[in-house]
């Protein structure tokens, strides 16, 4: 056991022999005088759950004064869980949350502020990626544990840009500088390789393609909302540039419209870059028929910035809970963050310093080629409305990819739309 946990343990042990001495009662919380027993909901599926059992295995191995018992709940139906659970007192102790909702669980009063627990627990703010840690912080106070990021990255297929000439002699892309450098390197795919060949391969519609432009938009610094978060900010001369853009891009046949799955197309060898999340990193590798490199997206403005979100510990809003177990909540949070290289395999980048410069962590392959993102991913703002905000951009965003309406129609509608949200 590390000499850290051991310290957040013994720290804990006194915390609650403590409270137990001033009430002359550990509380109802815990099972028996040595355990504190702590539920833990989170939306993960597949191999996201197998590697968090794994973790959640280890933990209680290691921590005899604190078991956790996870909870899967789907996560079409996640937060309105989270939201039914608190106001029906009947919370977790513990939760995941993406980093885009914390704003809104915060400021409907579901979840905890964490300060004065984290302090307790001995959990170390520096410890953290600052950028990462950024997103969980609202009004200057801290409301998550940051466990990740999972971002926007571009993969490669190394078969198809060998073919068109494009892999350097460390089998990377070779790619020019600037927006314009990227689009001579897609063109050089196309005319390159066979005809049945997408330069370019990202989903058109929905979240995927608000995704794109974000990031783009962000590379020009720009800002979704106004600095106090209550008007849209976003119909300017750098979002119409983006969107013109990935204009460029489907006009020239480089990004074909109305692909419904660019993540189809990269696993059927049809394409030679894909944008797509990390989280898609580990299906490919176990594709041996797959010959790929994943990487950052190119600089293509005036900074270096990508579309993300981010697995955070929340503690769930409970006038039930007891202080110890919200101790025993971040010491376990903390804890996984602390050793959470295996959640790595899932693509994830972890939030910790530490971790992306261990070992264990640039053994694995790929993760280490797109870990510099930590320190640019570019959040959604923090507001209690980006649930609605993000919906309706994703809704605007898939009919312009569709060639419906122009670039310019688009902002004013969506800039209509999203100041409407706002004002409710």
């Amino acid at each position: 056991m590390k000499f850290a946990s051991v310290y957040k343990l013994l720290g804990l042990a006194l915390f609650i022999f403590l409270v137990a001495g001033c009430s002359g009662d550990a509380g109802g919380d815990q099972t028996d005088s040595e355990t504190t027993k702590l539920t833990f909901w989170a939306p993960f599926s597949g191999g996201d759950a197998d590697f968090m059992k794994a973790l959640i295995a280890n933990f209680n191995e290691e921590h005899e004064e604190i078991e956790v018992d996870y909870l899967t709940v789907p996560d079409s139906e996640y937060y309105t869980k989270i939201r039914t659970s608190v106001t029906s007192n009947q919370a977790p102790d513990i939760a995941i949350s993406h980093a885009s909702r914390i704003a809104e669980l915060q400021s409907s009063n579901l979840i905890e502020r964490l300060d004065e627990i984290a302090n307790d627990a001995q959990v170390d703010w520096d410890s953290y990626n600052q950028n990462i840690l950024s997103a969980t912080i609202v009004n200057d106070e801290h409301y998550a544990v940051p466990l990740d990021t999972h971002a926007l990255i571009m993969f490669a297929n190394k078969d198809i840009l060998q073919e068109a000439g494009l892999l350097d002699e460390n089998d990377m892309p070779i790619i020019e500088e600037g927006a314009e450098g990227f689009v001579q390197f897609l063109t050089a795919i196309k005319d390159n390789t066979a005809g049945d060949i997408f330069p370019l391969s990202a989903t058109s519609s929905g979240y995927s393609a608000l995704r794109v432009w974000w990031t783009l938009y962000n590379q020009m610094g720009g800002e979704l909302l106004n600095e106090d978060g209550t008007e849209a900010n976003f119909n300017n001369e750098n979002g119409l540039k983006a969107l013109q853009f990935m204009e460029e891009l489907m006009e020239k046949e480089l990004w074909p419209r109305n692909i419904q799955d660019g993540g189809e197309l990269f696993t059927a060898k049809k394409a030679g870059i894909l944008l797509n999340g990390v989280w898609m990193t580990g299906a490919f590798e176990n594709n041996e028929q797959l010959n790929f490199v994943a990487l950052p997206i190119p600089q293509l403005f005036d900074e270096q910035a990508t579309w993300g979100d981010s697995h955070t510990f929340v503690v769930p809003a409970s006038a039930d809970q007891s202080e110890e177990k919200k101790v025993a909540s971040l010491i376990f949070a903390d804890w996984i963050a602390e050793n959470s290289a295996s959640w790595a395999e899932a693509g994830h980048v972890p939030s910790k310093t530490a971790v992306v410069e261990s070992a264990e962590f640039n053994e694995l392959d790929y993760r280490k080629d797109y870990a510099e993102l930590t320190d640019y991913v570019s959040f959604m703002p923090a507001s209690a409305k980006t649930t609605g905000i993000t919906d309706a951009i994703a809704k605007h965003i898939s009919t312009f990819m569709t060639g419906q309406t122009s670039a310019e129609e688009m902002l004013e509608i969506l800039e209509s739309d999203v100041n409407n949200i706002l004002s409710k």
